[in-house]
């Protein structure tokens, strides 16, 4: 059983740090096997993943009625993985996984159908649902949808992706982000999985929000939410920001008064070698405009002739700025 359980953590880990459709499609082979493959494998994942969060969690807390009803007698954190799965086989895999708070991939993906869509490094993608949503996604994206009788389940894996989703009360419409969930209430919002917070932007309609052991937080239009470790800060945003927020939908990045270092994160994002602050003096620097994702050098050009700053090209492509009076 331990060799199983080896080989189980083996693929599981080569298979999210590659993300490659054929690390998974190797791992999801090997699990077919055999049902104590399934049963290794999803514990391997749940295991890690709570593995990572486990310094993060809030202490437990047993939900009120108010809370359950916002979210539905069939719509609780337990419900997702319970509507789910629909054979007694796949029970005890599941149990296991919802033991350690945590809806397996693999649960998914052999319970039912799970589509998987992915960008790459600077590629965008809207995808139309089945059920007539759309989800947007940005730059190193992916995303596995199962869309159920009763069910509509998002597990946003990396990166970031904006959801225009389609109304249907029979069938709630859950996104899954390093454990935080937000389920739809009819509306437009986006998601996006920081280095240490997950970022929510309500965009039209209202969503309901829990990350841990949080309570809910209903969320309206034009408010964003940062989330971590059970607590979910929520302020308003202005109509601009917004805009600014999801302008990478029409391959544009916005800057007002944001530092040169977020900006310089901002781009990196899109470029295959990075763009480096060689002088912490100069990160602080506040920067404005429009540019193209794919169109670094002209930020970089403004950069030159319009805020002191001087650039050094590196043999990898990269970039290394630096004030402009500096040696």
């Amino acid at each position: 059983m331990r060799a199983i359980e080896a080989e189980a953590a083996r693929l599981y880990l080569q298979a999210r740090d590659s993300d490659a459709d054929g690390e998974w499609q190797k791992a999801y082979a090997w699990i077919a096997r055999d049902p104590a493959h399934g049963f290794a494998f999803a514990k391997a994942e749940a295991g890690w993943e709570l593995a990572e969060r486990l310094n993060e969690l809030p202490a437990g807390r047993i939900d009120t009625p108010a809370d359950t009803a916002m979210l539905g007698a069939d719509q609780s954190e337990h419900a997702i993985p319970e509507a789910l799965v629909g054979r007694r086989a796949l029970l005890r895999m599941a149990a296991a996984a919802a033991v350690v708070g945590v809806a397996g991939t693999v649960t998914l993906r052999l319970v039912r159908t799970v589509d998987r869509y992915r960008t790459a490094l600077g590629e965008t993608r809207t995808v139309r649902l089945a059920d007539g949503s759309l989800v947007h996604l940005n730059t190193n994206s992916s995303i596995e949808v199962a869309l159920q009788d009763n069910l509509r389940s998002i597990r946003l894996l990396k990166g970031e992706a904006q959801f225009d989703v389609a109304h249907d009360k029979s069938r709630p419409f859950i996104v899954e982000a390093d454990g935080t969930q937000v389920r739809a209430l009819g509306t437009m919002f986006n998601v996006r999985l920081r280095q240490d917070l997950t970022e929510l932007t309500v965009i039209e309609g209202v969503v309901a929000v829990r990350n841990g052991g949080s309570p809910i937080r209903k969320i309206g239009g034009g408010k964003s939410a940062a989330v971590r470790s059970g607590s979910i800060a929520v302020t308003p945003i202005e109509p601009a920001q917004v805009k600014q927020r999801t302008a990478w939908q029409e391959g544009m990045v916005q800057f007002d008064g944001d530092t040169l270092a977020q900006a310089v994160e901002e781009f990196n994002r899109y470029r295959a070698t990075p763009l480096v602050i060689g002088d912490p003096a100069i990160a602080s620097l506040r920067v404005g405009g429009t540019f193209q994702v794919n169109r670094s050098n002209d930020f970089v050009e403004a950069l030159e002739s319009s805020f002191g700053v001087r650039a050094v090209a590196g043999s990898d492509d990269s970039v290394i700025l630096v004030a402009a009076d500096g040696d």
